[in-house]
């Protein structure tokens, strides 16, 4: 039917000689009322007389392209696209130019998707720049790791390879994930994050500024929290901060289903129209939701008045500007990237990508004695072990690539003269009930694979894979299909072919009883076996007990594979779907107690036994460290995986990926998960200042470098830093050279180091000295000062380091840098109350008109909630300087619960104020000897009780 239908060309909005925004004037201008509001979401309809065809802009590309079509809103075939390492991996090479590579070969398959199926997906929801504060965030293996500079730059290089050269043209517009302060998965589409504005400016948005200023990121999605108590999708920064301080180019869009969520969910207005129309305001352009749902609040919104086409206008404006620039409207075959075809998925050039990539992203942990690299060509017997060691795992956000190889696959193809042997280390059980009523109390299948009751002999044997955290998979031996709780029904099958899905609906749980274990699903229901034999979810019933028999003792196994073995390499790690991902965060640092009892056991059968991990996160991996004499590192989520171990493994690819997350001993290195604020907390290398395990930027080489004649100068705008690297060792190697800094003698609390620079150095030769030059922007110095309420230089003596990592510091050189003095502060002008120099038990929420107002209490806590006993909080300002004697403070605030107040100078006075429906000013008289004069001045507020507090002011 569509042949029949023309789409007109011969109009303003495809003419190429005209601007970007004389094109737009036009499309808004011609557009009907009705048209436009159907482009509020993510996509637009078919419009023949203005020859707009129906598109939409978004699809996944973390690691590549995502074209699965697994899920319910595009059903259909999957298309292989080509699959890298997952980001933090990507990001641990510190190779800019990899991952700018990387990115191209992500755009151009984009592209060529769009060549051959229209439609969309030129603008992706990638990369991920939300900072990885705690290493137990589900998601850390989307995003780059804990410092802004590297994300900000690695992720930037990304970008421009989705980009293109094009000055005009796009070749793939990228969307960065999510604005802002998004760690915790639980609650997350309505827990607010408490940020304070330190922390705000100087870690949280950073990596949004250089993304979009340096990387030019066309597109930004909102994130599901709230942050201080206003929902992302209504937070009025989108407009002033990533549109009109950064300069976004394109549009802003919320998280999948938020748009809904801001009702249903954060309860923050009581109708759809109401969130539309500040979504608008606050600068949304694109609702990620139901579009009926969206149309439907948009009427709403223009019926009452509260927003007016004008204000649709700009969206559609915003929208169809990505639009033109990807060259959707491009009458003249200018734009470069038109009709990219086949030639451009999964080709040559992209494979050799991705195993350069799952090279550089492996990280050398340990490496006693030299034990690696191995010789490919030596005649050894290698037994490889462990649950990762045969296997690939998909995670949510990658596609499905050509081909995948497994780290057996990669020893296998590089240990050619090798007797190579494998055991999985996993046990096979039979299940059986505890109580024996008749012959058939084993555990078997039927015909269709459902989980019954049989006679021994009949018995299925399942491979028992246990992830820890109460997370275990049941494989069938006969068919090799996992057991699943079947989608909506009761019925227990083993058909599964992978353990995946936004519920992991393979996950199960043996319960230790006192007469056996008891079996729970996923969802934490538990197992019984009805009348007819077949196993169910109890509903009325009670849970059916049952006893475990050991067929095969996994690990006793992979033990005596390892005894006959010169080397022994054992897989371990994480599924990126069990345990941790999107909506689950983990609970522990901690190694599944399986897999450490695995090497535990294999290393003391044989001494030689290399640990391979396959992980996405940080684990705390203390005592295996101990065991093994070398550790290997690598993200999962390429299809080079194999290749890119056994490379690092035999020395063919060299070892210089670094860890871009701080490695912790333990759980108790860790504050509570919300809490946001990196300084107080002492969160990351940046402020840690305890024992780690492996420091920010650590990794091993296998030869080793010297640093000599470092030099710094200043230049405008700017300060230039150089060193040369020495390769002192024996083989060829990259090293990758780091930049810190550290502002001495500073008003405030300011990182023990700052990542300011890095450079992947290839393929140094013995002896061959290189030599490395850094350029640091003088605004990645400045701190936020909480006095005059913006970003400053602060002027004095900066400490430059360049080291191998945080910790291992190789040159170091201050230089005096001119800046400014922070301020005093005027008591006699109001003081905002989260503009305080520290604090004790309080948090941020919403406060008057978009303000921010502090909380007694932990971040997390329900800001109306009173408990039996009164909290206790306190806020401290430093440098206030009195030029006369303050008779009253008069302080905004909005009371909950009775409340005391202290106020102290040098002597303290205390008021009590009682509970208000509303913010008001509380006046306190202060005593003739409260305060000094003409000295910098500390004003602490000690609060107990709940109630919020705005602002303040001296008379």
């Amino acid at each position: 039917m569509e042949k029949n239908i023309k789409f007109e060309q011969n109009t303003p909005l495809w003419d190429n000689s005209l601007s970007i925004e004389e094109r737009l004037d036009y499309l808004t201008g011609a557009m009907t009322l009705e048209e436009k509001i159907h482009c509020l979401t993510t996509g637009c309809p078919d419009i023949p007389r203005l020859g707009i065809r129906a598109t939409y802009m978004g699809g996944e590309a973390a690691h590549g392209i995502e074209a699965r079509h697994d899920q319910a809103f595009n059903k259909g075939e999957p298309e292989p696209t080509t699959a890298f390492t997952q980001p933090i991996g990507m990001s641990a090479s510190f190779d800019r130019e990899l991952i700018r590579e990387c990115g191209r070969a992500v755009g151009e398959e984009a592209r060529a998707l769009y060549t051959r199926n229209g439609g969309g997906g030129l603008c992706r929801w990638a990369p991920t720049i939300d900072m990885e504060r705690d290493p137990r965030w589900g998601r850390t293996e989307e995003s780059y790791g804990e410092d802004p500079y590297l994300t900000g730059e690695m992720a930037g290089a990304y970008i421009r390879g989705m980009r293109g050269e094009d000055p005009f043209y796009i070749r793939c517009g990228a969307t960065l994930k999510h604005f802002y302060a998004n760690n915790v998965e639980k609650d997350r589409i309505k827990i607010s994050s408490s940020v304070d504005r330190r922390n705000k400016n100087e870690y949280y948005l950073k990596p949004f500024k250089k993304a979009i200023m340096e990387g030019s990121a066309e597109a930004v999605m909102t994130s599901y929290n709230e942050i201080n108590g206003i929902p992302a999708i209504v937070n009025d920064e989108v407009r002033h901060i990533l549109k009109g301080t950064y300069g976004l180019p394109g549009h802003v869009v919320c998280d999948g289903g938020d748009f809904s969520q801001t009702v249903s969910d954060h309860h923050f207005y009581r109708t759809h129209g109401e969130t539309l129309a500040n979504g608008l305001k606050a600068g949304v352009d694109c609702f990620t939701d139901d579009g009926e749902v969206v149309y439907a609040a948009t009427r709403e919104a223009l019926d009452n008045g509260w927003i007016t086409e004008k204000d649709i206008d700009e969206s559609v404006r915003n929208s169809f500007r990505t639009r033109i620039r990807l060259g959707m409207f491009d009458k003249e075959s200018d734009c470069p990237y038109q009709n990219m075809g086949e030639e451009y998925i999964n080709n040559g050039e992209h494979k050799e990508l991705a195993r350069k990539m799952a090279d550089e992203a492996v990280v050398l942990l340990k490496n006693e004695n030299g034990i690696l690299p191995l010789d490919e060509k030596a005649e050894k017997k290698i037994a490889v072990v462990g649950p990762l060691a045969d296997v690939w795992y998909k995670d949510w956000y990658c596609g499905i690539p050509p081909y995948a190889v497994t780290v057996l696959d990669g020893i296998r193809e590089a240990f050619t003269n090798a007797e190579i042997s494998h055991e999985s280390g996993l046990s096979e059980i039979q299940i059986r009930l505890t109580e024996q009523n008749s012959d058939e109390c084993y555990v078997g299948l039927d015909q269709n694979s459902r989980l019954k009751l049989v006679k021994k002999e009949q018995a299925e044997t399942f491979i028992l894979n246990d992830w820890g955290c109460g997370n275990m998979t049941l494989t069938a031996k006969s068919n090799g299909r996992f057991v699943t709780l079947e989608e909506d029904t009761d019925i227990i099958k083993a058909d599964k072919k992978e353990a995946f899905g936004w519920f992991v609906r393979e996950s199960w749980n043996f319960k230790k009883e006192k007469n056996g274990f008891t079996l729970e699903s996923w969802n934490k229901k538990q197992v019984f076996v009805d009348k007819a034999g077949y196993f169910s979810i109890c509903v009325d019933n009670p849970s059916t007990q049952f006893e475990i028999e050991i067929v095969k003792d996994g690990k006793k196994a992979a033990e005596k594979t390892a005894e006959k073995a010169d080397y022994v390499v054992a897989v371990i790690g994480c599924d990126p779907v069990i345990n941790s991902k999107e909506e689950v965060d983990r609970t522990t640092l901690a190694l599944p107690p399986e897999q450490e009892e695995l090497v535990k056991e294999v290393a003391a059968a044989n001494h030689n036994t290399i640990v391979v991990l396959i992980s996405n996160y940080p684990y705390a991996i203390g005592e295996l460290q101990k065991q093994v004499p070398a550790i290997l590192l690598s993200a999962s989520g390429s299809q080079e995986l194999g290749h890119g171990i056994a490379d690092v493994m035999t020395g063919k690819a060299s070892a210089a990926g670094r860890v871009n997350m701080t490695w912790y001993h333990s759980d108790e290195d860790l504050p509570d998960m919300n809490d946001y604020d990196i300084i107080q907390g002492k969160r990351t290398y940046q402020y840690f200042d305890r024992e780690v395990l492996y420091p920010f930027g650590y990794g091993m080489s296998y030869t080793t470098f010297s640093y000599e004649k470092m030099q710094i100068k200043k230049e405008r705008g700017c300060i230039k830093v150089s060193c040369f690297i020495r390769n002192t060792g024996e083989k060829t190697g990259d090293e990758v050279v780091q930049l810190y800094v550290h502002k001495k003698d500073s008003r405030v609390k300011r990182p023990i180091k700052q990542l300011a620079g890095f450079e992947r150095v290839h393929n140094i030769k013995p002896k061959e000295v290189r030599k490395v030059n850094f350029t640091v922007q003088l605004w990645e110095l400045e701190y936020y000062d909480v006095i005059s309420e913006r970003m400053i230089l602060e002027d004095g003596n900066y400490q430059f380091m360049v080291g191998a990592s945080s910790q291992d510091i190789r040159l170091e050189q201050s230089i005096m840098i001119d800046g400014l003095h922070a301020g005093k502060r005027n008591p006699f002008q109001t003081t905002a109350a989260d503009c305080y120099d520290a604090y004790d038990h309080m948090f941020l929420h919403r406060g008057i008109n978009g303000s921010s107002c502090v909380i007694p209490g932990s971040a997390g806590d329900d800001p109306d909630m009173i408990g039996e006993c009164p909290v206790e909080g306190t806020l401290i300002y430093h440098d206030f300087v009195f030029y006369k004697k303050p008779r009253k403070l008069n302080i905004t605030l909005k009371v909950l619960e009775t409340a005391h107040i202290t106020v102290t100078g040098e002597n303290g006075v205390q008021i009590t104020a009682e509970p208000v429906d509303c913010y008001r000013m509380l006046e306190i008289d202060l005593p003739e000897d409260c305060i000094k004069t003409g000295v910098p001045e500390t004003v602490q507020i000690r609060v107990e009780g709940k109630c919020k507090i705005s602002k303040f002011v001296f008379a």
